[in-house]
């Protein structure tokens, strides 16, 4: 049993000075230390308040599995201190404890009050890791590629490709819960129908219509490389498409986890997220249920972020030893047109963001480079969801209602490099198979390109199926989706790194629209 120390000002003061130095000793975040030491302080104060300076209370801090945790237990009768009806009290606390990185768990057994706060250690992205994994990737490939057959072929055939794919396969396990889950609580923590509206409207149509607009700047911008003639080029069937928009509502609730299936869900989590958020205090018991399964999928993703950069190095390897690399050599004009809009849309938001919120080139690229890199060398949003998150609440300053909401949103719907990787491999194959570029296939080419980023199959053969529809609709013989199939391979890669980046740079500007954004944290060096 722990010393009990009764509850007079000085034990107080010094319990918090205790959570404090554990915490600094430990490396959490500082933020964090301030919060829980005042949170600390409060606590007692209230229960104080409510038992008496003659009540005991003990505190004790641990550190497991590089997780820390405080705890402070209180004897006496049953007391919720973060839900009293209101009180100003417990209004002060709340403000204390918002944007720390993990809520309080209050919870009564056998008597006693147990308090515990579980704040994060303070992250910094490994580069180094990083570098070496991908120094190593293509060398490793490179290698492999001039070995023997039978070396070649077990490096490759029955070495890291099962790993690569079972480290895809696992991420692609979580990634389904987790989406799921911060989509669902994020609107749930909204606290009211006025104002997920108010955010969620906003940044939904922010999202549809910044991708629209970006892809039509992109065709403005590399049109001039292509012949337009006065032939009609296409005719647009929306037939397929409205079917892809219908495919968002899942059967059941079990088939878009079971698939993989982001779009049905996000539209479960948010069906779900928007009845509790309805039922309100009716649905407590669910809501602290989705609550606690939501930290439980965070803290797998904290652990399967270690694995990065061998995921990294698989996939570099892959594509080395595949020759993937010097695929694009068939098809240079797709690459610089596709490269050339992305380049483009990441240039513009980035000059947004340092001259609207008065931020510094090097320090917006140094903290905004980290998911880019994951993006660009794996190629999956999903493995930069957890740094993701992390990224734009500790670095960024955005608040984390958005956060929750509109990252697990964005990811699937806010596709800006996928919808110039469509619109450029439209208008290139069109032009190497002698289909005239005409104003309808333009028209046809920019709306199916946008539609086809926003609601693509996210299964195996979904690249296949949408190339497919695409140059169905453009009058584009269906062979050049093997060509179009075998280059989406690499070219996804830096379409994945400039949709997080967009995605990241779009959230800075909703956030600041609706008062929700630190400029400081933004602004700031550390």
């Amino acid at each position: 049993m722990m010393e009990q120390l009764q509850l007079t000002n000085e034990n107080i003061a010094a319990a918090a000075a205790a959570a404090e130095v554990f915490l600094r000793e430990a490396g959490a975040a500082s933020t964090d230390i301030l919060r829980v030491k005042l949170a600390v302080e409060e606590t007692l104060l209230k229960y104080r308040e409510a038992f008496g300076s003659g009540a005991v209370f003990w505190q004790r801090c641990t550190k497991r599995m590089n997780r820390l945790r405080v705890e402070v237990s209180v004897p006496g009768m049953s007391l919720d201190i973060f839900s009293t009806g209101g009180e100003m009290d417990s209004e002060i606390l709340r403000g204390i404890l918002s944007g720390m990185g993990a809520a309080p768990a209050w919870q009564y057994k056998n008597g006693v009050n147990l308090v515990v706060y579980t704040p994060k250690k303070k992250k910094r992205f490994q580069m180094g890791p990083t570098l070496t994994a991908i120094a190593l990737g293509a060398i490793g490939g490179g290698l492999c590629r001039i070995s023997p057959a039978g070396v070649r072929g077990f490096l490759s055939g029955q070495l890291f490709e099962p790993v690569f794919n079972t480290c895809m396969g696992f991420l692609s396990a979580v990634a389904g819960p987790m989406i799921f889950l911060s989509v669902l609580c994020g609107i749930y923590g909204m606290g009211d129908i006025v104002t997920l509206g108010r955010i969620g409207k906003r940044i939904i149509l922010r999202f549809l219509s910044v991708s629209f607009l970006a892809s039509a700047v992109v065709l403005a911008l590399i049109l001039p490389f292509f012949t337009v003639t006065s032939g009609r080029g296409s005719s647009l069937d929306i037939s397929a498409l409205l079917q892809m928009a219908l495919d968002i509502i899942p059967d059941n609730f079990l088939t878009p986890f079971t698939e993989g299936n982001p779009m049905q869900i996000v539209f479960l989590g948010a069906l779900i997220g928007l009845a509790l958020l309805v039922l309100g205090n009716r649905a407590d018991t669910a809501a602290a249920v989705a609550g606690q399964a939501n930290a439980v999928i965070q803290l797998i993703m904290e652990g399967v972020g270690f694995f990065v950069p061998f995921f990294i190095f698989c996939s570099i390897f892959q594509m080395m030893e595949s020759g993937g690399i010097f695929m694009i050599a068939r098809s240079y004009k797709w690459l610089f047109l596709m490269l050339l809009g992305d380049i483009v849309i990441s240039a513009f938001y980035f000059i947004l963001i340092c001259v609207r919120k008065r931020v510094r080139p090097a320090v917006l690229f140094r903290k905004m480079f980290p998911v880019f890199l994951i993006g660009l060398t794996t190629g999956s949003s999903s493995a930069a969801l957890s740094l993701n998150m992390e990224c734009c609440e500790k670095e960024l300053g955005i608040d984390k209602g958005i956060i929750s909401f509109g990252i697990p949103l964005g990811q699937i719907v806010f596709m800006p490099g996928v919808a110039v990787l469509f619109l450029t491999a439209g208008l290139c194959m069109a032009e190497m198979h002698g289909v005239p570029v005409s104003a309808p296939l333009l028209a046809a080419d920019l709306l199916i390109s946008v539609v086809l980023s926003i609601a693509a199959p996210p299964i195996t053969g979904g690249a296949l199926t949408c190339y497919t529809i695409l140059f169905l609709q453009l009058g584009i013989p269906s062979g050049a989706a093997a060509l179009a199939l075998a280059l989406n391979v690499i070219l996804e890669f830096a379409a994945t790194a400039v949709n997080l980046f967009c995605l990241q740079a779009e959230l800075i500007e909703s956030s600041g629209s609706l008062g929700m954004l630190n400029l400081d944290r933004l602004r700031g060096q550390s």
